[in-house]
């Protein structure tokens, strides 16, 4: 019996040192593109037109759909997407730099999608579950654009955003890396609206409830297969501020 429980010791040891080692490896990865994301944007903010003149604040809604992308589904954008409700407040350091802070809810529905059995292993159908997704990050404007337009902007830009963020899926969480695109335009004075489409590349492969599926033990940040996509439209509405420079 003493044996017998040596064996299995030794066989939870065995189990426990690569998930430490997962764990580490993702804080590390994080940290290191976390570090190099501050470092190649702080200078473009430095350099851009205008300084940190005409700062000014709005508040904004963003309403669209959200889907994931993994196991279950791996190569069909927008397939059984879900409502996305969520809320924003973005800082204009000038004209071509904004920063975000964007908080949402979604659902994740997945139903009659089932998995290849892995030897004893059988994975359920599907699952479901309510998405948290908490981030912030940086929005760089390809054009001049202020809200309200003044006569050296324009009346709408494409911009493009990164940053860093939280999304909780149910049990599950994780730090996430938003990715994303969109279209700016000016409606009437102080109001403004937009189309955007973004990606959240996770740290886990545990969103689905499906870890390590086929036994390959790929599952550290570079071969994690869940992500999680959000594209809709946004409302907002920026505070009148009278146009000073700090500097």
């Amino acid at each position: 019996m003493e044996v017998d429980k040596k064996v299995l010791y030794d066989r939870t040891e065995q189990r426990e040192l690569p998930e430490r080692f997962r764990l580490c490896y993702c804080f590390l990865a994080f940290v290191t593109r976390f570090f190099t994301f501050i470092s190649l944007f702080f200078p473009l903010l430095l350099l851009s037109l205008d300084g940190f003149c005409q700062p000014g604040g709005e508040f904004g809604v963003l309403g669209g759909m959200g889907y994931y992308m993994g196991e279950y589904n791996p190569n069909r954008h927008f397939d059984r997407s879900q409502r996305y409700l969520g809320g924003f407040y973005r800082y204009n350091l000038n004209d071509r730099f904004a920063l975000r802070l964007n908080a949402g809810f979604s659902k994740i529905d997945i139903r009659e999608s089932p998995l290849l059995s892995n030897g004893e292993t059988v994975y359920p159908a599907g699952f479901h579950c309510t998405v948290k997704d908490v981030a912030a990050w940086v929005e760089f404007n390809f054009r001049s654009f202020w809200v309200q337009k003044v006569k050296e902007s324009s009346w709408w830009s494409p911009y493009l955003f990164t940053g860093v963020g939280y999304l909780g899926a149910g049990d599950e969480s994780s730090v996430s890396i938003p990715l994303g695109i969109g279209v700016k335009f000016n409606l009437y004075r102080q109001w403004s609206c937009g189309i955007e489409w973004s990606a959240r590349k996770l740290f886990t492969g545990k969103i689905d409830l499906v870890y390590d599926p086929w036994g390959t033990r790929e599952t550290n940040f570079i071969y994690n297969k869940d992500w999680f996509f959000v594209g809709g439209i946004t409302v907002s509405y920026r505070f009148p501020l009278n146009p000073e420079c700090h500097f």
